[in-house]
């Protein structure tokens, strides 16, 4: 009984070590210590594996978590320039607004200063038919005239400035609109990267 189950052991190691040289692809009549050798290679390999395994597993964590903090910081510029970007527009339509009221104010000036041109002309043209033309007469006429047509032309030139300022404020706003734009235009492009980068 004794020999039976020494010979079923020895059976069962020598089919254990076919079994094990078939695994790690050695000849079947390798020695022991070969075996072994090549077991402990392979337990090293599987070891190492999984080291390899942890780390690009950590890596693999550590990537995320930073893209995640660059698509945060992303999604908060972002947000903040399209914050900044509603408030220009907002900005430009007051200012749209503004200009076209001041333009009608700007023609309506105009358009009184020229009533009120022609109405003096006519009160002038009436005086002089009216009074004698003597030098002295005229000399007043003249003074009063050239004072009313300095008074038209300031008027005109006031009125042509505040519609120059307009403008070039109007023109700064959309230079700024336009920066904006290439700026949130940017960071959406930014945006997009890492997250097709983290899909790969």
């Amino acid at each position: 009984m004794e020999l039976r189950v020494w010979k079923e052991l020895a059976v069962s190691k020598q089919v254990l070590m076919l079994a094990a040289t078939e695994a790690l692809k050695l000849d079947k009549d390798c020695t022991p210590e070969e075996l072994k050798v090549a077991l402990d290679a392979a337990i090293k390999r599987s070891a190492d594996a999984d080291v390899n395994i942890s780390n690009a597993q950590e890596e693999a964590r550590l990537s995320v978590a930073a893209v995640e903090q660059v698509l945060s910081k992303t999604k908060k510029t972002l947000e903040s320039v399209e914050a900044e970007l509603a408030e220009t527009k907002a900005k430009q339509e007051k200012l749209e607004l503004q200009l076209g009221t001041d333009r009608t104010n700007h023609a309506q000036q105009m358009q009184k200063i020229k009533d009120s041109l022609a109405e003096k002309e006519r009160a002038i043209k009436t005086i002089s038919t009216t009074l004698s033309d003597t030098p002295e007469n005229v000399v007043k006429k003249l003074k009063t005239l050239k004072k009313q047509k300095m008074d038209e032309a300031d008027a005109r030139k006031k009125a042509d400035a505040a519609l120059a300022t307009l403008r070039k404020e109007k023109k700064q706003l959309e230079q700024e609109k336009k920066e904006i734009e290439q700026e949130l235009k940017e960071l959406k492009d930014a945006q997009e990267k890492p997250e097709e980068e983290a899909a790969a």
